[in-house]
């Protein structure tokens, strides 16, 4: 009897998780949406333009390509722990960094990696793009330590993005909205000399 129990617990409190773990918070209608915000290039691919030098989107595949060529993107940033550019994107004839980030372990020496790559490639007047698996939660951090450290966005403006662009953003990650502390931010920005 007890062993079914917590057999029975178990399988509800694993459904739970996995529930919990698909919501993403409300993206804001398009009509309150601020036009700073990302423009979406392709909803298939949940790519969009952020600034005049990055874009963001989930994991490439070939269908892809020719959009990231259209936009003259040079530097692809590979967030996750998986290398899949290496066999995608390999012959295109982009600079691929993998910065290889665990969602639930993110913290600022991530996040200062993705900024330094940003920093150089701005150097070289090249474009760039953030990716992970959906573009949703370390590429968002990634996109909001951007707004702030390189378009000096307030904390407040880059986490609502993050959170309410309508990029997929998972609240399970709370982790995520740590990382922006003043402390942090401080940090980076004295480690990229800004």
């Amino acid at each position: 009897m007890l062993k079914s129990s917590l057999l029975r617990y178990t399988i509800i409190l694993s459904a739970s998780v996995q529930l919990t773990a698909c919501i993403t918070t409300p993206a804001l209608p398009d009509h309150e949406r601020p036009q700073q915000w990302g423009t979406l290039v392709n909803q298939q691919h949940n790519f969009y333009h952020i600034s005049d030098t990055v874009f963001r989107s989930e994991q490439p595949n070939a269908e892809i390509i020719p959009e990231l060529k259209k936009h003259d993107i040079d530097v692809v940033i590979n967030l996750r722990s998986r290398d899949k550019d290496k066999t995608v994107l390999s012959q295109q004839n982009f600079q691929l960094v993998h910065v290889p980030i665990h969602t639930w372990a993110l913290d600022r020496n991530d996040l200062l990696s993705v900024m330094k790559t940003i920093q150089t490639a701005k150097s070289k007047n090249q474009k760039v793009l953030i990716h992970c698996y959906h573009g949703s939660d370390r590429t968002g951090a990634s996109v909001a330590m951007y707004r702030i450290i390189f378009e000096n966005w307030s904390t407040q403006d880059a986490l609502n993005e993050m959170k309410h662009g309508g990029y997929g953003f998972h609240p399970i990650w709370i982790n995520i909205e740590k990382q922006f502390s003043t402390e942090n931010i401080q940090w980076i920005r004295q480690q990229l000399a800004i």
